[in-house]
């Protein structure tokens, strides 16, 4: 097997998505040789978004920063508890925001990830004729559900608290659903919901009472 001729270290905080891209020379080889060649191990591609970390009952996300987050233009959220110090919601989006949310974190990411050998690269240097699910195996599925998971989370309780003028402890929010449980959960082109909790600053729990 040839060298690597170029290698991509890009350090992620608070992902698994792998540390180390080794992108070999091009040869004539099949796309399932070619997906050999392209190895991931711990620590890759740049985040799309705050980090979103597992806390205790769940994941736990910064919502400070929504500017750069996908837009989850249907998703319905109803208010299930409040008490003292914080309010629990619950999150469903449906079917054709979770595709569409899929299919951008997707482009985003491929736009981050090495050019592939043995494809043409748009002008600008990004690997822009990859065939979609070439891409996908290359990134691995279960990855960019987790990117697309943090996504939809953080954008649509940033745009509640937004709507709400509420104002959330640290700018933390939570998931009861453990990271496993979203993961096993989510599917593109199918509805998605999940459960949260805000915990709110003392002047906004009054407010609300």
């Amino acid at each position: 097997m040839a060298s690597p001729s170029r290698r991509l270290l890009i350090d992620s905080q608070h992902s698994t998505i792998p540390k180390t891209v080794a992108v070999y020379r091009a040869t004539a080889m099949t796309n399932q040789s070619l997906l050999k060649h392209c190895i991931f191990s711990q620590r890759t591609l740049i985040s799309l978004v705050k980090p979103v970390c597992a806390a205790a009952s769940g994941f736990e996300a910064d919502i400070a920063d929504d500017e750069s987050l996908i837009t989850v233009k249907n998703a319905k959220i109803a208010v299930e508890s409040q008490d003292d110090e914080k309010i629990q919601v619950r999150v469903d989006v449906n079917e054709e925001d979770t595709k569409i949310v899929f299919e951008k974190v997707l482009a985003n990411l491929s736009k981050s990830a090495p050019p592939v050998p043995g494809f043409r690269r748009a002008k600008g240097g990004k690997t822009s004729k990859v065939p979609r699910d070439f891409m996908l195996q290359i990134l691995g599925e279960d990855r960019v559900t987790k990117f697309v998971i943090r996504e939809i989370v953080t954008s649509t309780l940033a745009d509640y608290v937004k709507k709400e003028n509420l104002t959330v402890k640290d700018n933390k929010i939570s998931t009861t659903q453990s990271a496993d449980e979203l993961r096993s959960s989510f599917a593109p082109g199918t509805e998605f919901g999940f459960n949260a909790t805000l915990e709110l600053e003392k002047s906004e729990i009054e407010a609300t009472t």
